[in-house]
């Protein structure tokens, strides 16, 4: 299953010591929610004028339900690249989709989501905003957590919403190998690809190919050299370059901030 790692505590030290991040894996929602996550402020933190923290959020190809509470908005939100932004460490949740569900489970299309934040409203006009952000946080909580329910019903995944999976598994090296997997011409992928993802076939892989690098180096059963032949990458520059591109860190940078004590790291 594809699990995309989200580690905001290990980029930035000060969001780690502002707020709480953590997720919850529901399985009856699996088909369609990789989880459920909530960001709350630690003690003595709580949000007030000028009192802002730095979240890093690593591409991982999903779009979420967002619900920021200080703010007072819900909606969809997907990212194509790691992104930085500045948020008031109050109280966050959401519900991280599956690459491919957003347009599965709204039929709207991906790019109306990715890089881009869509008002629920426009997606569900029958939310009631104003009255959701009346509920206390628990309350709230529940009634989003049933909100996910009813949006997935009975729907089963179609082939998309399970490309990420596959293809997680055994990462295609080259686009024409998804050409060929999808039985589709270039033309045809790429729209599909918008379509169900926002986002083109080759930074569709890019991302996998990233996702499954942190996951590696989360389990700290392997150094940075050892992902060169996990993932097949053609060299050492090449697979810095694009590791680098998608955090801002070497792989063995991000090793270092992970595992500061971690014998056998140089």
């Amino acid at each position: 299953m594809y699990y995309p790692i989200q580690i905001p505590y290990i980029l930035n030290k000060p969001f780690a010591e502002s707020v709480r991040y953590t997720e919850e894996i529901v399985p009856r929602f699996q088909d369609f929610v990789i989880c459920l996550w909530e960001m709350r402020p630690l003690p003595g933190q709580a949000a007030g004028a000028g009192n802002y923290v730095e979240n890093v959020i690593a591409a991982d190809g999903c779009i979420d339900l967002v619900v920021d509470f200080a703010e007072k908005q819900i909606g969809y939100a997907g990212i194509s690249k790691t992104h930085s932004d500045f948020m008031k460490p109050g109280c966050h949740m959401g519900a991280r989709l599956k690459p491919g569900a957003f347009c599965t489970l709204t039929g709207i299309p991906a790019t109306e989501a990715m890089d881009a934040f869509l008002p629920i409203n426009e997606a569900d006009k029958n939310f009631d905003v104003h009255s959701f952000f009346e509920l206390p946080f628990h309350e709230a909580k529940i009634f989003f957590r049933n909100y996910i329910g009813a949006l997935i019903g009975g729907r089963k995944p179609d082939r998309f919403t399970s490309l990420f999976d596959r293809f997680s598994l055994d990462i295609p090296a080259w686009t024409t190998e998804v050409y060929e997997d999808l039985h589709c011409s270039p033309k045809q992928c790429q729209r599909l690809f918008y379509k169900h993802f926002g986002l083109s076939p080759k930074t569709s892989l890019s991302i996998i190919r990233f996702q499954k690098c942190l996951e590696i180096i989360a389990s700290g059963k392997a150094s940075p050299n050892d992902v060169l032949a996990m993932l097949n990458f053609h060299d050492q520059s090449h697979f810095i370059n694009d590791f680098k591109k998608n955090i801002g860190l070497t792989p063995l940078e991000l090793t270092r901030k992970w595992y500061p004590c971690k014998t056998g790291v140089p």
